[in-house]
């Protein structure tokens, strides 16, 4: 039986996708572009040939939004481009002007140096990834509530109910009125059903 067409070619592994996630670089949110100089024939880019062999997969896989791009024997030296967003994520703009480049050279660089100091200079910390993932899984998870989660309160939920302070619940489901002020209860359904008060209930704002 033949291999899956993911564990065929060299070093198969680098597509499971425990590699993938094992990668350490994430980048800032300033950087849009990443560009990668090198030649085939020359061994000044060993290091990068080497560090896009190894890391380049990881690098597209934790980097969704930012575009990684290759550029083959265009350069005698090897070396590393981040186009770095002036504007915010909300506004941006297609202008040339719009972006600041920062170079990185790798000439003779081995493929741990060029990945450390990728990591390093344009990289998120370890602390900034930690507090960033849990945000992340804070955001995600519909159980949670309160600040800096999906939603304050449960109340904003569609189809859950109203906070009572803005919003009061029908008689009949309130625990004053079904335990202590019976009487005053049954006055109020010889004017309005349950079912009628509930439904008035749901037609009214929030």
């Amino acid at each position: 039986m033949p291999a899956p067409m993911f564990l065929r070619g060299a070093a198969p592994w680098r597509n499971t996708l425990s590699y993938l996630e094992s990668g350490a670089i994430i980048f800032r949110p300033i950087v849009r572009i990443f560009t990668l100089n090198y030649t085939f024939d020359k061994p000044d880019s060993d290091g990068l040939r080497r560090f896009i062999f190894w890391h380049l997969a990881q690098i597209q896989y934790k980097n969704p939004t930012v575009q990684c791009v290759q550029f083959k024997n265009t350069t005698p030296t090897p070396f590393v481009s981040f186009y770095l967003s002036r504007s915010s994520l909300d506004n941006e703009t297609t202008s040339d002007n719009n972006y600041e480049i920062v170079h990185m050279d790798c000439y003779k660089k081995t493929s741990n140096e060029i990945h450390d100091s990728i990591r390093r200079v344009m990289g998120k910390s370890d602390l900034q990834q930690r507090i960033d993932s849990e945000l992340t899984a804070r955001l995600e998870n519909p159980a949670n509530f309160g600040k800096d989660c999906a939603h304050y309160c449960m109340c904003l939920v569609y189809g859950q109910m109203s906070c009572s302070g803005k919003k009061k619940l029908p008689e009949h489901l309130r625990g004053k009125y079904t335990r202590y002020k019976m009487d005053e209860l049954e006055d109020i359904r010889k004017k309005v059903v349950d079912d009628d008060a509930l439904k008035d209930y749901w037609k009214r704002p929030f």
